[in-house]
């Protein structure tokens, strides 16, 4: 242990004999726990070591990382931008650095960018396409995890967040669902959102002050579903014996929430979930309570008053 920083060795004298102190800069990468054929590529997230695919390999959706070659990251003639047709190939993208232009062809084409996330952020890419192209677009993390799609004829739009400050991929191509085989041009705009709004987990909840019943001046508290999956969670210190009561705000273009409470110490199974204009509720037991706001599909703003009497 290395005890030359002056905290870590007072920490050292006042735990005594056989006990660790833990050093809370130590590099979970270090030594590197990634040891399975050509995934010993270390990374740190969220304080956490994860195992990515070595340099010139790629994931596939079995879990193996194989070289990357034709079979995987097809090679073919079209825009300036080819061969981009895997993540190990992506070309990069920086979020307000303007319109790209780019092709789908040949049929079956792919295009793969990269985006280095910042923590916390909230990315919003934006496809429109022309001739006969049906856009998709698809976002995934730097372990090639899925995070969300979006497709239509118009335009596809797609939000995601950087829940870590890592490298991010946008894959987009012709859709599916279209039967035709299409391809054609489409112009691509990346923007930064800035920092979600309120956090996604119970550790990242946003603190609240209930309002008294029949106050003539309650708080209004504001939140917005910036991406498809977002979660707002909320957090208030509550009593058995009190009332509570959430009501959400006009004007009519804001959207209305799905609403899980959550007590009891219990941030997986909630107590009861409802979506209504007004909720009244109690709590079988005191302590912090914990209200998970989302939408099934879709982005939004919304307003609520929170109160106790």
């Amino acid at each position: 242990m290395n005890l030359r920083s002056p905290a870590l060795l007072s920490a050292a004298l006042l735990c005594g004999t056989g006990c660790v102190v833990k050093d809370s800069s130590s590099d979970p990468c270090s030594p590197n726990p990634c040891r399975d054929a050509n995934r010993g590529q270390c990374v740190v997230e969220s304080n956490e070591a994860r195992c990515l695919c070595d340099t010139g390999f790629v994931a596939r959706p079995n879990g193996n990382c194989e070289p990357v070659s034709a079979a995987n990251c097809a090679e073919h003639g079209g825009d300036a931008a080819e061969p981009d047709d895997c993540q190990a190939r992506a070309r990069p993208l920086a979020a307000g650095s303007g319109v790209h232009q780019q092709t789908i062809d040949p049929i079956g084409d792919f295009d793969f960018f990269r985006v280095d996330g910042q923590l916390g952020h909230i990315y919003s890419v934006t496809v429109k396409p022309s001739g006969s192209l049906m856009p998709r677009v698809d976002a995934f993390d730097q372990g090639g995890k899925y995070l969300g799609t979006h497709e239509s004829t118009v335009q596809a739009v797609l939000g995601f967040k950087a829940r870590s400050a890592a490298p991010y991929f946008l894959r987009v191509s012709h859709s599916p669902v279209d039967i035709s085989a299409a391809v054609g041009a489409y112009a691509l705009t990346l923007t930064d959102l800035g920092m979600d709004d309120h956090g996604d987990t119970p550790a990242e909840a946003t603190s609240l002050t209930p309002d008294s019943f029949g106050t003539t001046s309650p708080q209004d508290h504001f939140g917005r579903f910036e991406y498809q999956y977002d979660d707002d969670w909320f957090r208030f210190s509550a009593s058995s014996t009190r009332n509570y009561r959430i009501t959400f705000q006009g004007p009519n273009d804001r959207v209305l929430p799905v609403v899980a409470v959550f007590g009891n110490g219990d941030t997986q199974n909630p107590i009861f979930t409802e979506q209504n204009p007004t909720i009244d509720f109690t709590v079988p037991s005191g302590g912090t309570v914990y209200l998970r706001m989302f939408l099934p599909s879709g982005q939004g703003s919304y307003a609520f008053h929170l109160y106790e009497g």
